[in-house]
């Protein structure tokens, strides 16, 4: 995947998840909502704080790791 700019491993399951930035926005503003709606976390300015490693750790603990791809990979 040419256009990846977020990875992510689980350890669980030993896998690997790639996404564009899009993507990763669209993720990760899914988990906010997934937080806010299972009353996770019941204050939605809280969350929208939060940074993307924070919401990562919210929804899965030290379970999921992320990274981010430079642009310029050669």
């Amino acid at each position: 995947m040419t256009n990846a700019r977020v990875v992510t491993f689980d350890i669980a399951n030993a896998t690997f998840d790639f996404y564009t930035q899009d993507m990763w926005n669209n993720q990760v503003q899914s988990w906010r909502d997934e937080m806010f709606e299972s009353g996770m976390i019941d204050d939605r300015d809280i969350i929208e704080e939060m940074d993307e490693y924070e919401v990562v750790e919210c929804i899965w603990g030290e379970e999921m790791f992320i990274d981010y791809i430079p642009e310029d990979v050669k």
